[in-house]
């Protein structure tokens, strides 16, 4: 189970919680629990996570609740969480778990919870990493490369969805009164200096000064679409090398959507940064280079490059403020001592690429953090599945 999950959870007093429950809705008086067990779990410190198996008819759906106790963050709004996949599940073409039940109040089963069809697939373990092990590892380039480019294709079509419409009203719930980039920094500002409090004092020059770089150099340009928040291999199920479902949307905004192909690009190098080693290539030969995914996502989503570098460091900020986060987790949580928990604030590997970046003079979009495309995979994209 994730750290997040409740250690103490009877998953046969869950069952019969969650069988009175469902008996108490209209039509389903006739439906059992038959199982409920953990989901696996290899990614992550989101919500807590459950396989539940129904019979009458046969069915098996996910059961997602908030974390037992205090989370990666303060705040979780699984109702906010169930309307961004409920309506993103009505755009053609989005790869999304039909959702089916939310329960706002507690009394039911403790917390509050939603539940959706349950997707069978395969996600990126993060422990161990994929880039060193795994199904992905063990892919054929040419495998590689059509996951590479069918999830980029997912993040181009939601990119194209209009959140001016009435199904996403209301999502919008950050601190009126600026820009829409302003707000989010203002958001990973305050949650970063709530996960800092919960550690020892320590100077942050580089998160305050790239902070106030990124105020003042936002572009201008801000369109408001949906942004996932979250974009990475960890968080989307394939069957075979196709995308099945995209998951977790704790972190979902309305923004700029260019933020998500800038955040999928830094999370696949963040990875190769922090976990490949002399035997594991630095990227699968079947793995697109940042450039070519960029032009390809841009031409996709009828949108120019102009601000990618802006939301590259962006997300690398907004990394920092997550392992200060997640260093006050493991250490609430007892799974780190105060010395390997203040590791995992250090960002010491990352902080030279951030100011390689940051002080880049290259012309245009040509700068240092587009990755170059991998000798090995030039050759072309296999058929869809």
């Amino acid at each position: 189970m994730a750290l997040i999950d409740d250690p103490h959870a009877d998953p046969r007093a869950l069952a019969a919680a969650l069988q009175r429950w469902l008996r108490a809705r209209p039509g389903q008086a006739h439906r059992t629990v038959q199982a409920v067990e953990p989901a696996s779990r290899v990614n992550g410190f989101s919500n807590e996570t459950w396989r539940v198996t129904l019979d009458d008819p046969h069915e098996v759906v996910a059961l997602r609740l908030p974390p037992a106790g205090a989370g990666l963050f303060p705040r979780y709004d699984l109702a906010r969480q169930f309307g961004f996949m409920q309506a993103l599940g009505q755009e053609h073409g989005l790869a999304m778990a039909p959702v089916l039940w939310l329960e706002p109040d507690a009394r039911a089963l403790g917390r509050p919870f939603f539940a959706t069809a349950w997707v069978p697939g395969r996600a990126a373990a993060d422990r161990p990493c994929y880039v060193r092990e795994g199904w992905i590892a063990e892919a054929s380039p040419a495998e590689q490369r059509h996951m590479w480019r069918a999830a980029v294709e997912q993040l181009a079509r939601l990119a194209r969805v209009d959140a001016r419409r009435a199904p996403y009203a209301g999502f919008d719930d950050l601190p009126a009164g600026s820009s829409l980039h302003a707000r989010h920094i203002a958001h990973w500002d305050a949650l970063a200096r709530w996960g800092r409090a919960q550690l020892p004092p320590q100077d942050s020059p580089l998160f305050d000064e790239l902070r106030d770089w990124l105020l003042r150099h936002a572009p201008s340009r801000q369109p408001a679409g949906i942004v996932w928040g979250d974009a990475r291999f960890g968080n989307i199920l394939f069957r075979g090398f196709q995308p099945a479902a995209l998951l977790d949307w704790e972190l979902a905004v309305i923004g700029d959507p260019m933020l998500d192909i800038a955040y999928f690009q830094f999370h696949v190098f963040l990875m190769e940064l922090l976990h490949a080693d002399a035997l594991t290539p630095g990227r699968f030969a079947g793995f697109d280079g940042d450039e070519a995914t960029l032009q390809r996502w841009c031409e996709a989503a009828g949108r120019d490059p102009q601000g990618y570098r802006w939301c590259w460091l962006f997300n690398a900020w907004k990394m920092l403020a997550i392992w200060e986060c997640k260093a006050a987790l493991l250490l609430r949580t007892g799974h780190a001592t105060l010395e390997e928990a203040l590791a995992e604030r250090a960002a010491a590997r990352l902080v030279p690429h951030i100011r390689s970046v940051w002080d880049s003079t290259a012309p245009g979009e040509q700068a240092a953090f587009l990755r170059p495309q991998p000798a090995a995979s030039s050759s072309p994209a296999p058929a869809a599945a």
